[in-house]
């Protein structure tokens, strides 16, 4: 059984669209745990009548603690062999938890990832894999740490990768952290033998001008803390990569402290992360 993880926190007019992909799913051996954070519109209500219509679906209500809370929160809850992550306001295609099995069995992997759609208003953009990398999908520890660090083929986010709960049972979400990915994701890595990687678009990203991401502030600076946390790390326990690992911290802290203004650093910054600045990697399609 796939444990599917969604921390649900306000977000009404998109939680529909994400719970109908996750109950559709082809793959139907699935737990799906709502965590209500403590939302204060129309989705505690919503949660309730979802899972009144499918006996698959746990809600857990809590007091609004964040996004980690709502994470470990349902890390905990989950009697699932393998994890699955889910934002409340994106989206699965229909096979997406069975490819990413499929992929896990036949592979024997520990985490396999899927490739993504970044989803905007007008249109969407996924990053096309060279040859070369069509053909190396398995990852062994050090490559996959590598290639978090330069944060290219494995990305830094929770979701859209599906976990062996062994895995990650033991690794708690910060609480209180914004970007809490960067803080969590070096120690999956460091646990994991086999990485695989699925080049196939299967998870639809919403690009919100209010989220979390989205939104230019100080949030940003966790990053830098989560980061040099990792560089820490890296340095004690991945030597032969701290230099890859030191350039990295290195250009995320020129987006703060340069000599440029805070506005042009952060948007400059958003639209790396978005693939922006990475026209050649990225496909594009008209919605």
């Amino acid at each position: 059984m796939i444990s599917v993880i969604i921390p649900i926190y306000n977000v009404m007019p998109y939680l529909p669209m994400c719970l109908d992909s996750i109950l559709n799913q082809s793959h139907r051996n699935l737990e799906i745990i709502l965590v209500d954070d403590g939302s204060t519109d129309g989705c505690p209500q919503l949660c309730d009548d979802y899972a009144i219509k499918d006996s698959r679906i746990k809600v857990i209500h809590k007091k609004n603690g964040g996004l980690s809370d709502a994470r470990n929160k349902g890390v905990e809850t989950a009697t699932g062999k393998w994890i699955y992550f889910v934002d409340s306001d994106d989206w699965l295609d229909k096979d997406a938890i069975l490819k990413l099995h499929q992929f896990a069995i036949e592979h024997d992997c520990d985490v396999v990832q899927e490739n993504m759609y970044y989803v905007y208003r007008e249109n969407m953009l996924y990053r096309k894999a060279s040859t070369r990398e069509l053909y190396k999908t398995i990852l062994d520890r050090n490559d996959a740490m590598r290639e978090l660090i330069i944060n290219d083929r494995v990305k830094n986010f929770a979701w859209g990768k599906l976990y062996k709960a062994e895995l990650i049972k033991d690794l708690a979400f910060p609480k209180g952290k914004y970007f809490e990915d960067s803080f969590w994701q070096h120690y999956v890595i460091d646990k994991v033998n086999r990485y695989g990687i699925i080049d196939e678009p299967l998870y639809y990203y919403r690009q919100r001008e209010d989220s979390i991401s989205g939104t230019p502030s100080n949030k940003l600076k966790d990053l830098l803390e989560g980061n040099k946390q990792r560089l820490d790390f890296i340095q004690r326990i991945y030597p032969n990569l701290y230099p890859i690992m030191l350039q990295k911290y290195e250009e995320l802290y020129d987006q703060f402290y340069p000599k440029r203004g805070l506005k042009y650093r952060i948007n400059r910054f958003l639209l790396k992360i978005k693939g922006r600045l990475s026209p050649n990697k990225y496909i594009t399609i008209n919605i």
